[in-house]
């Protein structure tokens, strides 16, 4: 009897054993599950962060370039609305007479000049009055680095048949008008000839229908358009589109 129950406490003992070490050994690949699982969910997470840190310095630094342009830009029209205000001033008298317009357009400033305080009709010579105004102008814009445009235009009147021998049509006239202006800034100011370009526009960009007496006058004049010296550069150093290779011809 007690050599039985000895084979049952032994055989009880055993099986314990067997289910409690293979319950371990399933919770120790559980364990090693979670952990493979928490070690691949930590990477991905730590990848996640750095990708996000990358795009936010990518952010910051395109936030930076923003806030510098939108810097520049702020400080640039402060400078021409300072040089518009120097222009006021020193052109007041001929802005109330109405026989100058002063004008702001896409970051350039214009002042626009009717030629009957230029020149006499169907001429391209400065009179006196002229000089006084180009003198006011000029004062007020020689020391900077704008390029300075002079611009002539006319009405749609034909040249009379006394002038044609000398200005054959008004894109003629008004050429010889932004010439003489531009030389006028050159060798009575000394204004740099490379900062200069003369257009003569004839009568195919008026600012007032060609109906009356009073808008023909607005349209025969001289417009000085100062453009920042920088977009002036951007423009010049664009490259010029390249030139197609023409086919080869076979003999």
């Amino acid at each position: 009897m007690k050599q039985l129950l000895s084979v049952v406490l032994v055989t009880g003992v055993f099986l314990t054993g067997c289910v409690s070490t293979s319950t371990f050994d399933e919770k120790q690949a559980e364990l090693a599950t979670c952990k493979a699982h928490a070690k691949s969910e930590l990477e991905a997470c730590n990848s996640s962060r750095s990708e996000t840190e990358a795009k936010l310095a990518v952010a910051t630094q395109e936030l930076d370039v923003y806030r510098q342009a939108a810097e520049a830009r702020k400080s640039k029209l402060d400078a021409l609305q300072k040089q518009e205000e120097d222009l006021r001033e020193r052109l007041s008298q001929e802005l109330t007479d109405k026989n100058v317009e002063i004008q702001q357009l896409k970051g350039q400033l214009s002042v626009r000049m009717l030629d009957k305080i230029v020149f006499k009709s169907g001429n391209a010579d400065i009179l006196p009055q002229g000089m006084e105004v180009l003198d006011k102008l000029a004062g007020a814009i020689k020391d900077g680095t704008d390029t300075i445009r002079v611009e002539g235009h006319s009405d749609d009147t034909p040249i009379s048949d006394k002038l044609e021998a000398k200005y054959p049509t008004n894109w003629e006239l008004s050429a010889a008008r932004a010439a003489s202006v531009a030389r006028y800034f050159e060798t009575k100011h000394a204004i740099d000839p490379k900062r200069l370009e003369s257009l003569g526009f004839s009568m195919y960009r008026p600012v007032a229908p060609n109906d009356s007496e009073e808008n023909k006058q607005r349209n025969r004049r001289v417009e000085i358009v100062l453009k920042p010296a920088a977009e002036t550069e951007a423009a010049t150093a664009a490259p010029a589109p390249a030139a197609l290779d023409a086919p080869e011809t076979k003999p």
